[in-house]
Formats: C-alpha cells, sequence, structure tokens
C-alpha cells in the first residue's frame, strides 16, 4: 500500500510540475490562453480534490473580475494565478471587496501556479467584508501536493488517474548528457573500494519528518526545488535507474556511501542542509570532470535532492559499526 501511495503522489508531483512550469513560461512570454485552460484545469483537480462544485465564473459571469472559480452551494471562489507578488494577493482581495462578493462567498482562496513567497503581512482585506489570512488561504503547488498528500490511496489514484489524462509531455529525444551524468554518479558512489563500504545507519525512511522537521527552516526551499527539477531530470534518473545495466547491487551499494559521505559534509556545514547540498553538488561536479567530458551539473544537484528524498542523503541516523 506504501508502493501503491509513493507511486501515486510521484506522478502526481510530476504531473502538476509540468503544469506549473509551462504556466510560468506562458507568463513570462504574455501569452494568455494558458491562463484560461489554468482555469478550468485548477477547477477540475480542486472539484475532485475538495468534493466541491467550482464553476468557471470568468464564463458563467463577466462581472466577476476579482475570481476565477465559485461554488455558491459551498460558499468558496478562488482566484488561480501565476502570480505571486503580495500586490496581486491584495488587489485580489480589494476586487472581492468592491464586488461585494463576500454576500456570496464566505471564504476566498488564491491558488498561486507556482511557489508562493513568505510574505510578511498575516491579513489581508476589511473584517467588515471579507478578511483573508495569508498563510491559510493562499495555496501553492507545494499546498496542493501536501492536500493531496493527506488523501486515501483510492482518492490519490483519482487525482493520478486524472492529471495523466490531461498533461501530455513533451518527450525529450536528446537525453545523453543527462543519461551520462546520472550513469557515471552512480557508478562512482558506488564503487566497493569507498572505505565508507560496511558502515551504515539504522533508520526508518521518512522523507516527510526529514524535510518538514528536521529540516523544517529548508522545507519550502528543498520542496519546491525537487518539483522544479523533477519535469526535466525526474523521468530520466528513473529510467536509468529501472533500465540501466547498473543493477541493484550498486544502488545499494550508492546508498551505504552516500549516507556516510553526506552525514559528513553535513556534520562540516554545522547542520546547515542548504551549505551541505552546495558542497556536495561542487564535490561531486569535480569527480565529474576527472571522469567524463560532457556532463550536467543540474542533473548533480537533482540527483542528492532525490536521494535526499529517499533518505540517503543527510540520514535520520543512529551510527552504527559494522
Amino acid at each position: 500500500m506504501v508502493v501503491t501511495r509513493k507511486t501515486g503522489m510521484d506522478s502526481i508531483i510530476k504531473c502538476l510540475s509540468y503544469i506549473k512550469s509551462q504556466v510560468e513560461i506562458s507568463a513570462s512570454q504574455n501569452l494568455t490562453d494558458i491562463n484560461v485552460y489554468s482555469e478550468n484545469f485548477f477547477r477540475d483537480l480542486l472539484n475532485l480534490v475538495l468534493g466541491h462544485h467550482f464553476q468557471n465564473v470568468n464564463i458563467d459571469e463577466k462581472n466577476a473580475a476579482a475570481i476565477d472559480l465559485g461554488d455558491k452551494s459551498a460558499k468558496i471562489a478562488v482566484q488561480v494565478t501565476s502570480t505571486n507578488e503580495f500586490s496581486k494577493i491584495e488587489k485580489t482581495v480589494t476586487k472581492f471587496n468592491e464586488k461585494k462578493l463576500y454576500e456570496t462567498y464566505d471564504e476566498l482562496k488564491i491558488v498561486i501556479v507556482g511557489n508562493k513567497k513568505t510574505y510578511r503581512k498575516k491579513k489581508i482585506g476589511d473584517s467588515s467584508k471579507h478578511e483573508l489570512d495569508v498563510a491559510k488561504d493562499v495555496w501553492d503547488i507545494s499546498a496542493l501536493v501536501e492536500l493531496i498528500g493527506d488523501k486515501s490511496v483510492k482518492e490519490i489514484q483519482e487525482v493520478q488517474r486524472f492529471l495523466e489524462e490531461q498533461v501530455q509531455f513533451i518527450s525529450k529525444n536528446h537525453v545523453s548528457k543527462e543519461i551520462a551524468t546520472f550513469e557515471n554518479l552512480i557508478l562512482l558512489l558506488s564503487d566497493e573500494d569507498h572505505p565508507a563500504i560496511g558502515s551504515g545507519f539504522l533508520e526508518e525512511p521518512d522523507p516527510n519528518g526529514k524535510i518538514n522537521e528536521r529540516f523544517a527552516d529548508h522545507a519550502v526551499l528543498l520542496t519546491s526545488e525537487f518539483q522544479n527539477l523533477y519535469i526535466e531530470y525526474g523521468e530520466v534518473l528513473s529510467d536509468v535507474r529501472q533500465h540501466s545495466e547498473l543493477g541493484q547491487t550498486k544502488l545499494r551499494r550508492l546508498g551505504i556511501y552516500l549516507k556516510t559521505y553526506s552525514d559528513q559534509v553535513l556534520t562540516d556545514c554545522d547542520g546547515d542542509p542548504k551549505a551541505a547540498l552546495k558542497q556536495l553538488v561542487q564535490e561531486l561536479e569535480n569527480l565529474m570532470k576527472n571522469k567524463i567530458k560532457d556532463y550536467d551539473v543540474t542533473a548533480i544537484r537533482f540527483f542528492l535532492i532525490d536521494e535526499l528524498l529517499r533518505c540517503n542523503v543527510f540520514p535520520n541516523k543512529e551510527a552504527i559499526n559494522a
């Protein structure tokens, strides 16, 4: 059951990350067609996840300028935006109050198709009309992933099916550099001559406890960076693991070595995962320079973040001596 949940969530993260990247690219080019698409996409997704009956009010009610989606029976309104600036949130709430939409809707949610920032203001609006709680009512892709992750396995599978039907990936024909990078990283780090082979850690893999608790101050950075890079590298790395000739023995040996190696780097960086990750990338890049001519340094970073989520980098540990 755990495997089924993880498989479903991996696919969901991949699809939402792709939608996010496409909306961001279109917004940067001032293209509006995908914004209309994203409104309808999130209408259907939120209906599935929340069990509501949102309608696209931009289609049904041309004057509802402050919001995109509305469920009048549940009294919830949603604004979908690719902009994470606080001025956008403020403008949305101001218009919501000016249009007296609080008479129709009790709640207003703002969904950012991207990553929200850390906003200093906690509340925005007018308590006599509508006041928005920034922490609770402003969602981004990470918040949606967390929301979906709390669902049952059956519900997660329903969301997975919906997303896989909606999202068509543009396949890459030239990924030789990425493949070479991943394969050589695994070969380098699974070398049986490494001094760390034979020592390890007692731990239950707990990526949620690691990211959201142990590295709470860096959780948003690590999670959002994984989502951003997954669309570019996730499928390639998965194929390398599953279909290469590297074998399970090397993959297990890689995990053993990375735990010891990364834990020492983390200790040297006084427990700062951001600094330690940067140092690990630099050290692995130096190794790669001596191994292959053409490698992808961003692929190295994604590889390490992926291994972090697998609990092979910066392990939650009790050290043991074999």
